[in-house]
């Protein structure tokens, strides 16, 4: 780190030079999703007796108990030829393999399928490949739950890059359950796993299903989105999940916490709401600040609107998880704002004053007005505050961090 300050050369003729020597440099990541408002979340059932589960992970992906299938790459599931005739086979392949491979291997020969009469199965079982490979697209997110409640669901993002025109899978084997054989299967890169049991009561009652992909409800997926991502913005909802590594969260810590997010919101209600607001002039070496007063308190006033004011969810395990949701981009906001604070006031505050403060987001295209908008708030954040009100924000910071291991998933650094 390199602070700003001037050491003198010479003094020549009443003339003192001096050179400049370059402050800190600070980067923000916001590292928040951006998510679609098409995309899908389904529920994905891990075979029968869940035997699936360990194998979808291990792999990375997911796949129906279809075997030996030999579909045609590039071509539609509803555009196979004899695909009646394949499935057929390819259930009595599993089968085969399903009773310890008692028997003769069953036949390989298409034309001795055909001959049957179709089973009663067979509809479902087509929906089933329906599911997998037309329905979902890439970047949809899959959840796979575990069968009790001690073992992980597993949530992950479809992450094939096969053209939704085309069909959508690749063959792998898994010699683990059909040895050689060719399964269809579609990529997923696991983003999470987090225990059944730890999941809300809504969520696990929502995973036992007959379909083996059955999409979730729109009202239940915010939990999944924030166990995704953990901060991520969808239309006109924003989230931000911190995670708590202490098993102590005293009513001290919860104090400190909620003064910091409802300085956080008021701010963000004067900077949307009053975008001229009175002004004092500032000395010319700081920057200026517009609120009155020097508490907290003349700052939390302020928040006159429920719509800036967030829902918080606690979760208070070891590790356990603060999750903050509202309307406005005031989680965002806290996010960025707690990762500069614990990189202390002076460095940030020195870094800002010389416009050397760089915000982006690693996990959204450079052009997403969201990361902008919440880009611009952060830095505004500070201004308003002033350095006295900053310096207060970080040592709180601080002490939530030291007490409690708070952490959101904004990073910011010194160069």
């Amino acid at each position: 780190m390199r602070i700003c300050y001037k050491v003198p050369l010479c003094d020549a003729g009443g003339i003192s030079y001096y050179l400049i020597m370059a402050g800190p440099t600070v980067v923000l990541d916001l590292r928040f999703r951006v998510v679609r408002p098409d995309q899908e979340v389904f529920i994905v059932f891990p075979g029968r007796d869940y035997f699936l589960h360990q194998f979808f992970n291990l792999h990375g992906c997911i796949f129906p108990e279809l075997p030996a299938l030999d579909l045609i790459p590039k071509r539609r599931i509803q555009d196979q030829p004899d695909l009646d005739a394949k499935l057929m086979r390819s259930r009595a392949i599993d089968a085969w393999y399903l009773s310890g491979k008692r028997g003769d291997r069953p036949s390989r020969l298409l034309s001795d399928y055909k001959k049957r009469r179709a089973p009663r199965w067979l509809p479902q079982t087509r929906g089933v490949l329906a599911g997998f490979f037309d329905r979902a697209k890439n970047g949809d997110l899959v959840v796979v739950p575990g069968p009790t409640t001690f073992s992980n669901v597993l949530i992950g993002e479809i992450d094939d890059q096969i053209p939704n025109d085309l069909a959508r899978f690749e063959e792998i084997t898994v010699p683990e359950v059909w040895e050689n054989e060719k399964v269809p299967s579609r990529r997923v890169r696991w983003l999470a796993h987090v225990l059944r049991g730890n999941c809300s009561l809504d969520l696990q009652r929502r995973f036992p299903s007959p379909n083996a992909v059955r999409t979730l409800e729109r009202e239940a997926r915010a939990e999944i989105y924030s166990l995704a991502y953990g901060s991520y913005s969808i239309e006109d909802s924003y989230t931000s999940k911190f995670d708590v590594t202490s098993a102590d969260f005293s009513t001290r810590d919860d104090y400190h916490l909620q003064q910091f997010f409802n300085v956080i919101a008021a701010i963000c209600e004067q900077l949307e709401t009053r975008p001229q607001p009175l002004a004092r002039r500032a000395p010319r070496d700081a920057l200026p600040t517009v609120i009155p007063g020097s508490g907290f308190d003349e700052v939390i006033d302020l928040l006159t609107s429920d719509d800036y004011i967030p829902s918080l969810s606690v979760n208070i395990n070891s590790p356990g998880s603060l999750v903050l949701s509202c309307a406005k981009v005031v989680p965002l906001v806290a996010a960025g704002v707690l990762a500069l604070s614990v990189l202390g006031a002076e460095p940030t505050w020195e870094a800002l004053a010389q416009g050397k403060v760089t915000v982006n987001n690693s996990e959204a295209t450079k052009d997403d007005a969201c990361t902008a908008k919440v880009a611009a708030e952060v830095i505004e954040q500070l201004k308003l505050m002033g350095l006295a009100r900053w310096q207060e924000i970080c040592k709180k910071a601080q002490q939530l961090h030291t007490h409690t291991g708070i952490n959101g998933k904004s990073k910011a650094e010194i160069k």
